[in-house]
């Protein structure tokens, strides 16, 4: 279970480009059967919150909604000029 909860946080992290000023941060603590907590507004908050061995992570259903920006459209060189 732990190995597959790893790979969702690896899988948000790299979809919300790993920005550590993201809105809409969860965490869990290090202790058997704890809950998940959303809302928290940085890293920092949630992992003042868990506490020591907890994991703080990007909510996954924020992660989802990031827009990223479209990539430019460039035109080579070469095919700006006439033949």
């Amino acid at each position: 279970m732990r190995s597959g909860t790893a790979l969702a946080v690896a899988v948000v992290l790299s979809m919300a480009g790993g920005s550590a000023h993201a809105e809409g941060w969860c965490g869990y603590a290090a202790r058997d059967k704890s809950m998940i907590e959303c809302g928290y507004s940085t890293a920092a908050e949630c992992e003042s919150v868990i506490g020591k061995g907890g994991m703080c992570f990007i909510d996954p259903d924020y992660a989802a909604n990031v827009k990223h920006a479209a990539p430019a459209t460039v035109t080579p060189a070469h095919a700006a000029k006439p033949g």
